[in-house]
């Protein structure tokens, strides 16, 4: 294949194919003998999804690879070259509020270049979200600029209600439709000439879950932002919030503007951009299929395939899509810039993710959900590994990850990336037998609180156990503040609402929290959460964390059901009733009871009453940063929590150096002598941690 070849051609090298619909069409044809697909270097404009539709032999895939080392470029978006753009016109400039300096400020004409979809700014967040395309965004280098707003950083507030204020509202789809307002104590919006074309992008309620939201007017008079859909939510945090797609707030390098009535991109760009650097606009890929499709690559009922070495770039939708597929891999590649997901596969197996760099998307970075047999406990043996993943969630900023094992995913690894900065958590996974080691997680949870950096929301499903979290390295986490207000309720690890059986062991946790600066700094922010029952931390080595693990159940007597267990069937867990889950439970016993003994007892282990938790042979080391006594003393042992409810036991716990490499560089690996007060401890490895090198 070759961006200059002819579809027509022969397919060979002197005579290449152009497109790689066409090269797919001829190793299907081949029966079999063709089983590679080399690419020459250069860009191939997708215009419409790539329906893969082809399956290879396990012994004998077909691989699509760049030809040796040329660069391989499937753009889904319209480039335009800086060069190719004029000064901002004075009619546009001086509307600027905050001016900046003469030429700063750059145009572009899409119409006149036959560009006319802009997309559709909708409403997002969770449970919220229109769930509609994403709309036209700009990338420079791989990275999406962001659409001019105010403030240019951090985030604004309003003055908060009184408590049951009849201005609270209900954040629901129906609750959301009439909208809302609030009163500020500012009157920037008054300066803004299409106050209805103006988003607000931040949290009105609930402090883990975004609002984005379409604003209808500013009363300058009144000082009170009116907005066409969404509502003011009653919480125990603060709102905070930014606004966005306002011309005359593009005051700030990487920013523009789209003006969609007239098709003119206005563009600052960032200080030394060379003039020949390429933007991209990124565009729709529809499949002339599946209308509801929008991915530039899309593989349903495929097998036994591989990507290696390119970059995919440029669409509204996902990289790669699909489902029911098997043998699945993607080596080396580049995968920025789009509007949903990086790699999207469900109801697949055998799927590998290893050395790429996924980043810049509007979504999750990976996500697979149905992977494996979950009934029988089958894996499905996919493999996310050394890879380098961040600046995803950009669009839909909660509940959108890194790394997304989700629902019902059995026998799922993640080893060995770097998945870091991102603004809710790094990674996300339900179902049984996940493998999560070697990993770097750093700088997440960056703009929400009561989130982590690893996230599991699993305890209505108590048979979905046997993961592990082992070998990681976690930094950095929880020391951010939103409008003035530090974030509460963040760790590094959470299984949340009381969920059980997790493995967390070998890892290494530094700086979790920070020196306790801001109002209510170190409220609830730790290491670990795990509030649920036979939880078993050991081993692992906490460096200036506020709290290294926290099980804040309180211990008080619980009165058996009448068939003796500690539920009623009245009661609900995590949104499902006892009885349902009794049922259930009845279902997985005969393949889940045998990998989880304690699974026949369950129903007779209260979370406030059972004490199967372990914390064992840790070690807590807080020389810069002490354990927080905000939320209470700790135990001496190295937690917080009800005693009655672990087994603590062969913890050190002290405020000196034990003997690291290098504390003041990072390096806690341990020096060449050091006498380790716990026995047993494993060997830390600061090169075991993160992508492998090649």
């Amino acid at each position: 294949m070759s961006p200059s070849g002819d579809d027509s051609a022969e397919g060979t090298y002197i005579s290449p194919y152009r497109t790689l619909s066409r090269a797919l069409e001829a190793a299907r044809e081949s029966g079999g003998d063709i089983n590679e697909i080399c690419m020459r270097g250069g860009v191939y404009s997708i215009s419409e999804t790539i329906n893969v539709d082809f399956s290879g032999n396990w012994y004998d895939p077909l691989v699509i690879r760049s030809f040796g080392d040329e660069e391989v470029v499937l753009n889904a978006g319209y480039d335009i070259c800086l060069s190719d753009m004029s000064e901002a016109d004075p009619s546009f400039t001086d509307k600027i509020i905050d001016k900046p300096a003469a030429g700063k400020v750059l145009q572009y004409d899409l119409k006149a270049a036959g560009i006319t979809d802009y997309g559709e700014i909708s409403r997002r967040g969770h449970f919220i979200s229109e769930n509609k395309e994403a709309q036209a965004e700009l990338s420079l280098g791989g990275s999406v600029q962001k659409l001019a707003g105010w403030p240019n950083d951090g985030f604004t507030g309003l003055i908060k209600p009184q408590a049951g204020s009849e201005e609270y509202g209900t954040r629901t789809k129906e609750g959301i439709a009439n909208g809302c307002s609030f009163a500020v104590d500012y009157d920037r919006p008054s300066l803004w000439s299409a106050q209805d074309e103006v988003w607000l992008s931040g949290t009105l309620g609930p402090n883990y879950e975004f609002d984005y939201y379409p604003v209808s007017r500013f009363d300058s008079d009144e000082k009170r932002v009116y907005l066409r859909e969404g509502a003011l939510v009653e919480y125990y945090t603060d709102p905070y919030y930014r606004f966005e797609n306002i011309p005359e707030e593009l005051d700030a390098p990487g920013e523009y503007y789209i003006d969609r009535d007239n098709g003119i991109l206005y563009y600052y760009p960032p200080e030394d951009t060379p003039e020949n650097a390429v933007l991209t606009l990124t565009m729709p890929t529809p499949s002339d299929e599946n209308e509801s499709v929008n991915s530039l690559l899309r593989f349903d009922n495929c097998s036994n395939i591989s990507f290696e070495g390119m970059t995919f770039m440029g669409g509204r939708g996902s990289a790669v899509s699909g489902r029911y597929n098997s043998g699945i891999s993607f080596k080396d590649c580049d995968i920025h810039s789009f509007g949903e997901n990086g790699i999207r596969l469900d109801f697949s197996d055998r799927i590998t993710v290893r050395g790429c760099r996924i980043h810049d998307v509007g979504q999750d970075g990976v996500q697979f959900s149905n992977c494996g047999d979950y009934l029988n406990m089958v894996p499905n043996f996919i493999m996310v590994c050394s890879n380098d993943i961040y600046n995803f969630a950009r669009l839909e900023r909660s509940y959108k990850t890194g790394i997304n094992f989700g629902y019902r995913c059995v026998g799922a690894t993640a080893a060995r990336n770097h998945v870091h900065d991102g603004p809710h958590s790094g990674m996300i996974f339900y179902g049984v037998n996940n493998d999560i080691y070697g990993n770097e997680f750093n700088d997440l949870v960056t703009e929400f609180s009561d989130m982590d950096a690893v996230y599991a929301n699993n305890s209505c499903y108590p048979w979905e156990r046997g993961n592990r979290i082992h070998g990681n390295y976690f930094h950095d986490i929880g020391n951010c503040s939103m409008n003035g207000k530090h974030q509460i309720n963040v760790r590094a690890i959470r299984t949340d609402n009381k969920g059980c059986g997790l493995n967390i062991y070998g890892n290494l946790f530094y700086r979790i929290g920070d020196e306790g600066s801001g109002t209510g700094a170190n409220n609830g922010i730790g290491a670990i959460t795990a509030e649920g029952t036979r939880n078993k931390i050991i081993g692992n080595l906490f460096v200036d964390c506020t709290e290294a693990y926290s099980n804040t159940q309180k211990y008080r007597v619980i009165e058996p059901a009448a068939d003796g267990t500690l539920y009623a069937d009245t009661d609900v867990i995590n949104g499902v009733a006892v009885s349902v889950l009794k049922e259930q439970m009845q279902g997985y016993l005969p393949v889940y009871g045998k990998a989880f003994p304690e699974l026949y007892n369950f129903f007779y282990e209260h979370p406030n009453m059972s004490r199967t938790n372990e914390f064992k042979n840790n070690m807590v080391i807080n020389i810069a940063i002490p354990l927080s006594s905000y939320n209470g003393a700790q135990d001496p042992e190295g937690y917080r929590g009800a005693e009655e409810l672990v087994y603590a036991s062969g913890n050190y716990v002290s405020d000196e150096d034990p003997g690291f490499t290098s504390y003041a560089d990072g390096n806690f690996e341990f020096s060449q002598g050091a006498s380790l007060p716990v026995d047993q401890f494993p060997n830390i490895r600061m090169d075991s941690f993160g992508i492998i090198e090649k």
